[in-house]
């Protein structure tokens, strides 16, 4: 097994007054409805965490939801363009933000194919 860890900070102001341009390339439909810049914030630093892992993903490739208990789960949209992904047996995600920063950890556990 291969284990992969992807991590990502930013400052949260970043995320004020984004456009909806910006918005709409970055985040589904689901994941603006709550568009307070810490949630986006956070949001972002665990997609950009995933694509640290696999670089060949994009964006909307990647979708964050909520579970009631308010736990992130990492959802992804598996396409032709990245199959090569197909080989996770387990993962786990992380968000939290303090002092102006969000900050997320993705942990990966792949099945090592020979």
């Amino acid at each position: 097994m291969i284990i992969k860890i992807g991590c990502d900070i930013v400052k949260i102001k970043r995320f004020s007054n984004l456009s909806i341009t910006s918005l709409n390339r970055i985040f589904h439909k689901s994941e603006l409805k709550n568009t307070k810049p810490e949630s986006l914030a956070g949001i972002f630093t665990a997609k950009e965490s995933c694509k640290k892992i696999f670089n060949n993903l994009k964006w909307h490739d990647i979708e964050i939801k909520k579970q009631k208990n308010g736990k992130p789960v990492l959802l992804l949209n598996l396409n032709k363009n990245n199959q090569n992904i197909q080989n996770i047996l387990s993962h786990d995600i992380s968000i939290s933000h303090d002092g102006g920063y969000a900050i997320a950890i993705v942990i990966f556990l792949l099945e090592n194919k020979k």
